[in-house]
Protein backbone atom coordinates (compact mmCIF):
# COMPACT_ATOMS: atom_id res chain seq x y z
CA UNK A 1 0.00 0.00 0.00
CA UNK A 2 2.90 2.50 0.82
CA UNK A 3 4.70 1.87 -2.59
CA UNK A 4 1.30 2.55 -4.20
CA UNK A 5 0.65 5.53 -2.20
CA UNK A 6 4.19 6.86 -3.49
CA UNK A 7 3.34 6.24 -6.84
CA UNK A 8 0.59 8.25 -7.08
CA UNK A 9 2.34 11.07 -5.14
CA UNK A 10 4.87 10.76 -7.97
CA UNK A 11 2.13 10.97 -10.35
CA UNK A 12 0.51 14.08 -8.97
CA UNK A 13 3.91 15.57 -9.32
CA UNK A 14 4.71 14.83 -12.86
CA UNK A 15 0.87 16.12 -13.82
CA UNK A 16 1.46 19.10 -11.54
CA UNK A 17 4.88 19.82 -12.98
CA UNK A 18 3.65 19.54 -16.81
CA UNK A 19 0.22 20.71 -16.43
CA UNK A 20 1.54 24.80 -16.49
CA UNK A 21 4.22 26.35 -18.11
CA UNK A 22 6.04 28.81 -15.43
CA UNK A 23 8.02 31.69 -16.15
CA UNK A 24 10.63 33.84 -14.92
CA UNK A 25 9.13 37.77 -15.67
CA UNK A 26 11.65 40.24 -14.32
CA UNK A 27 14.63 42.73 -15.03
CA UNK A 28 16.85 40.10 -15.97
CA UNK A 29 14.27 38.70 -18.38
CA UNK A 30 13.26 42.66 -19.64
CA UNK A 31 10.64 42.05 -17.99
CA UNK A 32 9.10 39.52 -20.22
CA UNK A 33 6.46 37.47 -19.04
CA UNK A 34 7.20 34.98 -21.80
CA UNK A 35 10.16 34.93 -22.79
CA UNK A 36 11.31 31.05 -23.93
CA UNK A 37 14.51 31.33 -22.58
CA UNK A 38 13.40 31.86 -19.10
CA UNK A 39 10.64 29.02 -18.89
CA UNK A 40 10.98 26.77 -15.78
CA UNK A 41 11.91 23.03 -17.58
CA UNK A 42 11.99 19.95 -16.00
CA UNK A 43 14.94 18.48 -15.26
CA UNK A 44 14.97 15.08 -13.37
CA UNK A 45 11.40 15.72 -12.12
CA UNK A 46 12.28 19.21 -10.72
CA UNK A 47 11.22 22.22 -12.44
CA UNK A 48 14.60 24.72 -13.34
CA UNK A 49 15.61 27.42 -14.65
CA UNK A 50 19.34 28.60 -16.00
CA UNK A 51 20.44 32.07 -16.16
CA UNK A 52 24.00 33.17 -17.30
CA UNK A 53 22.70 36.60 -15.34
CA UNK A 54 20.37 36.77 -12.64
CA UNK A 55 19.90 40.05 -10.88
CA UNK A 56 16.65 42.10 -9.62
CA UNK A 57 13.03 42.18 -9.03
CA UNK A 58 10.55 39.31 -10.74
CA UNK A 59 7.72 37.29 -10.37
CA UNK A 60 6.44 34.23 -11.74
CA UNK A 61 4.19 33.84 -14.54
CA UNK A 62 1.79 31.18 -15.56
CA UNK A 63 1.39 29.94 -19.39
CA UNK A 64 2.88 33.40 -20.70
CA UNK A 65 0.43 35.47 -18.82
CA UNK A 66 0.40 37.80 -16.45
CA UNK A 67 -2.61 36.62 -14.50
CA UNK A 68 -2.70 34.79 -12.08
CA UNK A 69 1.06 35.72 -10.91
CA UNK A 70 3.47 34.82 -8.03
CA UNK A 71 5.24 37.69 -6.07
CA UNK A 72 6.35 38.48 -2.89
CA UNK A 73 4.16 39.03 -0.13
CA UNK A 74 5.80 42.27 1.20
CA UNK A 75 8.06 44.27 -1.15
CA UNK A 76 12.17 43.53 0.02
CA UNK A 77 10.99 40.30 0.28
CA UNK A 78 12.22 37.40 -1.88
CA UNK A 79 14.92 34.81 -2.47
CA UNK A 80 18.55 34.28 -1.57
CA UNK A 81 21.42 31.69 -2.32
CA UNK A 82 19.56 27.91 -0.62
CA UNK A 83 16.98 30.16 1.06
CA UNK A 84 13.68 28.65 -0.55
CA UNK A 85 11.23 31.43 -0.57
CA UNK A 86 7.71 30.81 -0.78
CA UNK A 87 5.69 32.79 -3.50
CA UNK A 88 2.08 34.67 -3.34
CA UNK A 89 -0.32 33.76 -5.85
CA UNK A 90 -2.51 36.52 -7.24
CA UNK A 91 -5.97 35.78 -8.71
CA UNK A 92 -7.90 38.28 -10.52
CA UNK A 93 -11.47 38.20 -10.22
CA UNK A 94 -14.27 40.52 -12.26
CA UNK A 95 -14.71 42.50 -9.19
CA UNK A 96 -11.11 43.45 -8.16
CA UNK A 97 -9.23 43.19 -11.02
CA UNK A 98 -5.11 43.08 -10.85
CA UNK A 99 -6.35 44.40 -7.04
CA UNK A 100 -4.59 41.74 -5.09
CA UNK A 101 -1.44 41.63 -7.34
CA UNK A 102 1.53 40.49 -4.91
CA UNK A 103 4.41 42.71 -4.56
CA UNK A 104 7.64 42.04 -7.07
CA UNK A 105 9.69 39.38 -5.65
CA UNK A 106 13.85 39.88 -5.13
CA UNK A 107 17.34 38.37 -5.68
CA UNK A 108 18.35 38.90 -2.21
CA UNK A 109 21.70 39.95 -1.13
CA UNK A 110 23.91 37.38 0.75
CA UNK A 111 24.97 38.74 4.45
CA UNK A 112 28.30 40.66 4.58
CA UNK A 113 29.05 40.31 0.44
CA UNK A 114 30.66 43.71 0.22
CA UNK A 115 28.84 44.04 -2.78
CA UNK A 116 26.53 47.15 -4.35
CA UNK A 117 23.80 44.52 -5.58
CA UNK A 118 23.18 40.60 -5.82
CA UNK A 119 24.39 39.93 -9.25
CA UNK A 120 24.82 36.05 -10.19
CA UNK A 121 27.13 34.24 -12.95
CA UNK A 122 25.74 30.61 -14.12
CA UNK A 123 22.72 30.85 -11.70
CA UNK A 124 20.10 28.13 -11.12
CA UNK A 125 16.62 28.30 -9.71
CA UNK A 126 14.35 25.67 -9.03
CA UNK A 127 10.53 25.59 -8.40
CA UNK A 128 8.39 23.61 -6.25
CA UNK A 129 4.65 23.82 -7.94
CA UNK A 130 3.06 20.86 -5.34
CA UNK A 131 0.99 23.37 -4.01
CA UNK A 132 0.12 25.41 -7.01
CA UNK A 133 -1.18 28.18 -4.60
CA UNK A 134 2.21 28.73 -2.32
CA UNK A 135 4.68 27.65 -5.17
CA UNK A 136 8.10 27.63 -3.95
CA UNK A 137 10.97 29.11 -5.56
CA UNK A 138 14.78 28.37 -4.66
CA UNK A 139 18.22 29.88 -5.94
CA UNK A 140 20.43 26.51 -5.64
CA UNK A 141 23.58 27.41 -7.43
CA UNK A 142 25.58 30.67 -9.21
CA UNK A 143 28.29 33.09 -8.59
CA UNK A 144 28.29 36.07 -7.17
CA UNK A 145 29.90 38.81 -8.20
CA UNK A 146 30.27 42.54 -8.01
CA UNK A 147 28.82 44.25 -11.59
CA UNK A 148 29.72 47.74 -10.40
CA UNK A 149 33.51 47.02 -10.52
CA UNK A 150 33.53 45.92 -13.93
CA UNK A 151 33.85 48.30 -17.16
CA UNK A 152 30.66 50.18 -18.12
CA UNK A 153 28.83 49.07 -21.08
CA UNK A 154 25.66 50.32 -22.71
CA UNK A 155 23.14 47.94 -24.93
CA UNK A 156 20.14 48.44 -26.93
CA UNK A 157 16.75 46.89 -25.64
CA UNK A 158 13.35 47.12 -27.77
CA UNK A 159 10.32 44.86 -28.76
CA UNK A 160 12.27 44.81 -32.33
CA UNK A 161 14.80 41.48 -31.92
CA UNK A 162 14.72 40.70 -28.00
CA UNK A 163 10.90 41.24 -26.99
CA UNK A 164 12.68 43.86 -24.29
CA UNK A 165 14.77 41.19 -22.51
CA UNK A 166 18.17 42.49 -20.89
CA UNK A 167 19.84 39.50 -21.35
CA UNK A 168 19.65 39.32 -25.04
CA UNK A 169 20.02 43.34 -25.46
CA UNK A 170 22.47 44.29 -28.41
CA UNK A 171 25.90 46.05 -26.50
CA UNK A 172 27.30 48.73 -28.24
CA UNK A 173 30.96 48.27 -28.81
CA UNK A 174 34.02 50.64 -29.44
CA UNK A 175 35.10 50.69 -33.02
CA UNK A 176 37.99 53.07 -33.98
CA UNK A 177 36.98 55.11 -30.71
CA UNK A 178 32.97 55.23 -31.52
CA UNK A 179 30.47 53.11 -29.37
CA UNK A 180 28.49 51.27 -32.10
CA UNK A 181 25.57 48.78 -32.26
CA UNK A 182 24.64 46.65 -34.65
CA UNK A 183 20.80 46.01 -35.00
CA UNK A 184 19.31 43.64 -37.91
CA UNK A 185 15.61 44.78 -37.34
CA UNK A 186 15.39 48.36 -35.69
CA UNK A 187 11.91 49.03 -35.55
CA UNK A 188 8.95 49.15 -32.98
CA UNK A 189 10.52 51.36 -29.40
CA UNK A 190 13.60 51.01 -27.93
CA UNK A 191 15.58 52.41 -24.77
CA UNK A 192 19.62 52.52 -24.24
CA UNK A 193 20.23 50.69 -21.31
CA UNK A 194 23.68 50.63 -18.77
CA UNK A 195 25.17 47.44 -17.50
CA UNK A 196 22.14 45.71 -18.55
CA UNK A 197 20.14 47.32 -15.92
CA UNK A 198 16.73 49.23 -15.85
CA UNK A 199 18.57 51.33 -13.43
CA UNK A 200 19.72 53.93 -15.80
CA UNK A 201 17.75 54.33 -18.99
CA UNK A 202 17.58 57.07 -21.86
CA UNK A 203 14.56 57.49 -24.26
CA UNK A 204 12.45 59.97 -25.52
CA UNK A 205 13.78 63.50 -25.45
CA UNK A 206 11.21 64.91 -22.91
CA UNK A 207 11.25 68.31 -24.33
CA UNK A 208 10.39 67.58 -28.28
CA UNK A 209 9.14 64.31 -27.91
CA UNK A 210 10.06 63.88 -31.28
CA UNK A 211 11.43 60.16 -32.91
CA UNK A 212 14.61 58.91 -34.48
CA UNK A 213 15.86 60.04 -38.10
CA UNK A 214 18.36 58.65 -40.07
CA UNK A 215 21.37 60.70 -40.27
CA UNK A 216 20.28 63.25 -37.25
CA UNK A 217 21.88 63.16 -33.57
CA UNK A 218 19.42 62.91 -31.05
CA UNK A 219 19.74 63.96 -27.89
CA UNK A 220 18.07 61.50 -25.13
CA UNK A 221 16.42 62.00 -21.89
CA UNK A 222 16.83 60.11 -18.38
CA UNK A 223 15.31 59.34 -15.77
CA UNK A 224 13.99 61.89 -14.13
CA UNK A 225 12.64 62.04 -10.34
CA UNK A 226 12.93 58.28 -10.54
CA UNK A 227 10.32 58.21 -13.21
CA UNK A 228 11.27 56.30 -16.73
CA UNK A 229 11.62 58.43 -20.00
CA UNK A 230 9.11 56.92 -22.59
CA UNK A 231 10.13 54.56 -25.31
CA UNK A 232 11.95 56.22 -27.23
CA UNK A 233 10.54 55.71 -31.71
CA UNK A 234 11.63 56.02 -35.64
CA UNK A 235 10.22 59.04 -37.18
CA UNK A 236 7.68 56.77 -38.07
CA UNK A 237 6.91 54.59 -35.69
CA UNK A 238 5.64 52.20 -38.64
CA UNK A 239 9.32 52.17 -40.59
CA UNK A 240 11.67 49.45 -39.61
CA UNK A 241 15.68 49.99 -40.92
CA UNK A 242 17.29 46.55 -41.49
CA UNK A 243 21.00 46.36 -41.19
CA UNK A 244 20.72 49.28 -38.58
CA UNK A 245 24.04 50.70 -37.26
CA UNK A 246 23.87 52.93 -34.45
CA UNK A 247 26.43 55.06 -32.44
CA UNK A 248 26.23 56.64 -29.10
CA UNK A 249 27.99 59.26 -27.90
CA UNK A 250 28.55 59.57 -23.66
CA UNK A 251 29.29 63.50 -23.44
CA UNK A 252 31.18 64.79 -20.16
CA UNK A 253 27.97 66.95 -19.14
CA UNK A 254 25.87 63.66 -19.00
CA UNK A 255 24.20 63.97 -22.43
CA UNK A 256 23.20 60.56 -24.17
CA UNK A 257 23.81 61.26 -27.69
CA UNK A 258 22.39 58.38 -30.77
CA UNK A 259 22.51 58.21 -34.22
CA UNK A 260 21.07 56.04 -36.79
CA UNK A 261 23.78 56.12 -39.03
CA UNK A 262 22.78 53.81 -41.63
CA UNK A 263 20.00 51.20 -42.38
CA UNK A 264 17.68 50.12 -45.06
CA UNK A 265 14.28 52.00 -44.73
CA UNK A 266 10.89 49.64 -45.09
CA UNK A 267 7.29 49.67 -43.45
CA UNK A 268 7.38 47.21 -41.18
CA UNK A 269 5.19 44.15 -41.71
CA UNK A 270 3.54 43.39 -38.38
CA UNK A 271 -0.33 41.77 -37.14
CA UNK A 272 -2.69 44.41 -35.34
CA UNK A 273 -3.63 43.05 -31.43
CA UNK A 274 -6.20 44.73 -28.99
CA UNK A 275 -4.65 43.47 -25.66
CA UNK A 276 -7.02 44.51 -22.90
CA UNK A 277 -9.31 43.40 -20.11
CA UNK A 278 -11.63 41.13 -21.72
CA UNK A 279 -9.70 39.70 -24.08
CA UNK A 280 -6.70 39.47 -22.13
CA UNK A 281 -3.52 41.18 -21.75
CA UNK A 282 -1.24 39.89 -25.05
CA UNK A 283 -0.89 39.28 -28.36
CA UNK A 284 -2.50 36.42 -29.58
CA UNK A 285 -5.02 34.92 -31.67
CA UNK A 286 -7.60 36.05 -29.44
CA UNK A 287 -6.56 39.71 -29.49
CA UNK A 288 -5.43 39.84 -33.57
CA UNK A 289 -7.54 42.11 -35.72
CA UNK A 290 -7.88 40.57 -39.79
CA UNK A 291 -7.23 42.52 -42.58
CA UNK A 292 -10.19 43.78 -44.31
CA UNK A 293 -8.03 46.12 -46.90
CA UNK A 294 -4.49 48.04 -47.02
CA UNK A 295 -6.16 50.51 -43.63
CA UNK A 296 -9.04 48.87 -42.44
CA UNK A 297 -8.83 45.67 -39.75
CA UNK A 298 -11.94 44.51 -37.81
CA UNK A 299 -12.15 42.01 -35.15
CA UNK A 300 -15.05 40.03 -33.57
CA UNK A 301 -15.92 39.75 -29.71
CA UNK A 302 -18.74 37.89 -28.67
CA UNK A 303 -17.73 40.57 -25.27
CA UNK A 304 -15.97 43.49 -24.81
CA UNK A 305 -16.03 46.21 -22.31
CA UNK A 306 -13.49 48.50 -19.97
CA UNK A 307 -10.22 49.13 -20.63
CA UNK A 308 -7.85 48.85 -23.44
CA UNK A 309 -4.84 49.04 -25.59
CA UNK A 310 -3.92 48.54 -29.64
CA UNK A 311 -0.39 47.19 -30.82
CA UNK A 312 1.66 47.09 -33.91
CA UNK A 313 3.85 43.86 -33.59
CA UNK A 314 3.71 42.10 -30.64
CA UNK A 315 3.72 45.34 -28.36
CA UNK A 316 6.48 46.88 -30.47
CA UNK A 317 4.31 50.16 -30.96
CA UNK A 318 1.45 51.11 -28.83
CA UNK A 319 -1.64 53.53 -29.31
CA UNK A 320 -3.75 54.21 -26.66
CA UNK A 321 -5.92 57.12 -25.21
CA UNK A 322 -4.96 60.76 -25.82
CA UNK A 323 -4.82 61.56 -21.70
CA UNK A 324 -6.25 60.35 -18.87
CA UNK A 325 -9.82 62.07 -19.01
CA UNK A 326 -10.77 60.67 -22.07
CA UNK A 327 -12.84 57.80 -22.30
CA UNK A 328 -14.56 55.86 -24.94
CA UNK A 329 -18.22 54.54 -25.81
CA UNK A 330 -20.04 52.38 -27.58
CA UNK A 331 -20.47 53.41 -31.66
CA UNK A 332 -18.36 56.05 -31.48
CA UNK A 333 -15.09 56.41 -33.45
CA UNK A 334 -11.68 57.76 -31.76
CA UNK A 335 -8.40 58.60 -32.72
CA UNK A 336 -5.60 57.06 -30.53
CA UNK A 337 -2.33 59.08 -29.52
CA UNK A 338 0.93 57.14 -30.25
CA UNK A 339 2.57 55.94 -26.73
CA UNK A 340 -0.97 56.87 -25.12
CA UNK A 341 -2.35 55.00 -21.49
CA UNK A 342 -5.15 52.58 -21.49
CA UNK A 343 -8.32 53.77 -23.21
CA UNK A 344 -10.48 53.19 -20.18
CA UNK A 345 -14.58 52.80 -21.19
CA UNK A 346 -17.27 55.80 -20.05
CA UNK A 347 -18.49 52.71 -17.64
CA UNK A 348 -16.00 50.05 -16.67
CA UNK A 349 -18.62 47.66 -15.61
CA UNK A 350 -21.00 47.83 -19.06
CA UNK A 351 -20.20 44.51 -20.68
CA UNK A 352 -21.32 44.59 -24.35
CA UNK A 353 -21.76 41.92 -26.39
CA UNK A 354 -21.34 40.43 -30.44
CA UNK A 355 -19.02 43.51 -31.08
CA UNK A 356 -17.12 44.93 -34.13
CA UNK A 357 -13.91 46.64 -33.56
CA UNK A 358 -12.44 48.34 -36.29
CA UNK A 359 -9.40 50.20 -36.90
CA UNK A 360 -8.70 52.64 -39.64
CA UNK A 361 -4.58 53.35 -39.71
CA UNK A 362 -2.73 56.07 -42.41
CA UNK A 363 0.71 54.61 -41.92
CA UNK A 364 2.20 57.95 -43.33
CA UNK A 365 0.61 60.46 -40.96
CA UNK A 366 1.13 57.85 -38.19
CA UNK A 367 -3.15 58.26 -37.47
CA UNK A 368 -4.73 55.41 -35.89
CA UNK A 369 -8.74 55.57 -35.73
CA UNK A 370 -10.81 52.99 -33.19
CA UNK A 371 -14.82 52.23 -33.35
CA UNK A 372 -16.17 49.75 -31.40
CA UNK A 373 -19.78 48.61 -32.49
CA UNK A 374 -22.44 46.41 -31.05
CA UNK A 375 -26.06 46.59 -32.38
CA UNK A 376 -27.71 48.18 -29.07
CA UNK A 377 -26.85 51.35 -28.44
CA UNK A 378 -28.71 50.71 -24.97
CA UNK A 379 -25.91 49.20 -22.09
CA UNK A 380 -28.63 47.97 -20.33
CA UNK A 381 -29.86 45.61 -23.56
CA UNK A 382 -25.95 44.69 -24.34
CA UNK A 383 -24.83 43.68 -20.48
CA UNK A 384 -24.32 39.88 -20.67
CA UNK A 385 -26.18 38.22 -18.76
CA UNK A 386 -25.78 35.93 -15.79
CA UNK A 387 -25.88 32.95 -17.85
CA UNK A 388 -22.99 33.80 -19.67
CA UNK A 389 -18.97 32.92 -18.14
CA UNK A 390 -15.64 33.05 -19.02
CA UNK A 391 -13.21 30.45 -18.18
CA UNK A 392 -9.85 29.71 -19.45
CA UNK A 393 -8.67 26.19 -20.45
CA UNK A 394 -4.87 25.73 -21.98
CA UNK A 395 -4.34 29.46 -22.10
CA UNK A 396 -7.11 30.13 -24.18
CA UNK A 397 -9.92 31.76 -23.21
CA UNK A 398 -13.89 30.92 -23.90
CA UNK A 399 -17.39 32.17 -23.39
CA UNK A 400 -19.92 30.13 -22.39
CA UNK A 401 -23.22 31.62 -23.41
CA UNK A 402 -26.66 29.50 -22.72
CA UNK A 403 -24.54 26.71 -22.88
CA UNK A 404 -22.81 27.13 -26.13
CA UNK A 405 -19.24 27.57 -26.09
CA UNK A 406 -17.43 30.29 -28.12
CA UNK A 407 -13.63 31.19 -28.70
CA UNK A 408 -12.93 34.76 -28.37
CA UNK A 409 -13.44 35.45 -32.03
CA UNK A 410 -17.04 34.30 -31.29
CA UNK A 411 -16.71 30.90 -33.54
CA UNK A 412 -18.62 27.89 -31.62
CA UNK A 413 -16.24 25.47 -30.67
CA UNK A 414 -17.59 21.85 -30.40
Amino acid sequence: MKKIFSLFLAMTAFVAVNATDYYFAGEASGWSNNNESFKFVEVDGVLTLEVADLYGEFKVTENGNWHPQHGAAAAGEGVAMNAPYTLVKCIDTPEKPEADAPANAAILMPENSGFEKPRYKDAKLTLDVSNPDAIIINLVAGTLYDYAAGPTTYQIVGGFTNNWSLADAIQFEDVNGVLTANVPDLSGTFKIVKDRSWDEQWATNRETNAGLALGVPYVMSGKLDGADPANLALANPFGSYTNAVLTLEVKDNGEMVLTLVSGDFQLMQADWHIPGEFLGWNCNLEQRFEKIDDNTYELLAPEFGNRFKVVYGNWAVEFGAPNSETVWEINKEYTLAFKGGDFNAIDNAAVFIDCIITLEVDYENVEVKITISSESTDVEDVVVPNTTTKIIENGQMYIIRDGVRYNALGGVVK
